[in-house]
């Protein structure tokens, strides 16, 4: 993946054009042209080319072939939100797929359900850490070693300690993203408690992990989403219309917690020669 920052609001006017959106606008001219009947979200889109491009890129990209009408776009309301669909000029049919996808989406991104997932990643790294022999010390809290965060509204998922070092953990369950800004706060949130920053997150980018890794932290990736058990039809449908990154495992993956551990074992302090 190629390194670039994350666009802020001002984007178009502080910054020269960058030249990775060039090349991601062709490999979207490529995607396309090798599924001219076929209708694709946003989001889809994005994971897919997710370890070529930051999704931003893609997002954008999409919104300037979009703008050129080079590509067909469709925005719809779903729960509160506006999501974008896409597809080539040549696929002028696509209100069934359309409504098919609509449908699946809102199973999926229904608040119940979002809950659940984010539940999921949570209770699969609860024991996970454990197992490992990190020990948990606090959910839900700001507050650690008589310090308590006032800055913001945020808080850390857990804070855990092993061999007397506290980690700072965040866990995203999700397709996107953790924005920059949250990252940023959270990372200063650890700083001031003073634990160390922990991030699991299913994907990030490579500046994200750089920041993680300069404030002393650890991001742990394991790239597929974590449904719920008892899903299996509904996981189907969504690997098979979407083919978006998603299972439904009974444990983390023991090489994913070998990361982490190896990582902290290296970065335990050296004790004094006696």
């Amino acid at each position: 993946m190629i390194d670039h920052e994350e666009p802020s609001d001002d984007w178009e006017e502080d910054r020269p054009r960058d030249p990775v959106l060039d090349r991601a606008i062709a490999r979207l001219r490529s995607f396309f042209s090798q599924a001219p009947t076929r209708l694709f979200y946003s989001t889809q889109i994005e994971t897919a080319l997710e370890r070529d491009f930051f999704h931003w890129i893609v997002g954008r990209g999409l919104l300037e072939l979009g703008n050129a009408a080079e590509l067909t776009r469709r925005t719809m309301p779903l729960q509160g939100q506006s999501i974008n669909f896409y597809a080539s000029r040549k696929h002028r049919y696509f209100e069934r797929q359309l409504k098919t996808m609509l449908a699946l989406l809102a199973r999926i991104y229904d608040p119940e359900f979002t809950h659940a997932i984010g539940r999921q990643g949570e209770l699969m790294f609860d024991a996970a850490l454990g197992r490992y022999g990190f020990r948990a010390e606090a959910s839900n809290t700001k507050s650690w070693g008589g310090k308590t965060w006032m800055k913001t509204n945020h808080n850390l998922d857990r804070i855990v300690i092993r061999d007397g070092v506290a980690y700072g953990v965040e866990i995203k369950n999700t397709q996107n993203y953790i924005s920059r800004e949250e990252l940023r706060t959270k990372i200063e949130l650890c700083r001031h408690l003073g634990v160390k920053p922990l991030f699991i997150m299913r994907f990030a980018p490579k500046s994200y992990m750089f920041e993680i890794f300069k404030s002393g932290g650890f991001g742990l990736l394991f790239e597929e989403q974590m449904y719920p058990l008892g899903h299996t039809e509904l996981l189907k449908q969504v690997r098979e219309t979407f083919g978006l990154k998603v299972s439904s495992p009974k444990d983390v993956k023991d090489g994913d917690m070998q990361r982490l551990l190896k990582w902290h074992l290296v970065k335990l302090p050296v004790p004094p020669s006696q």
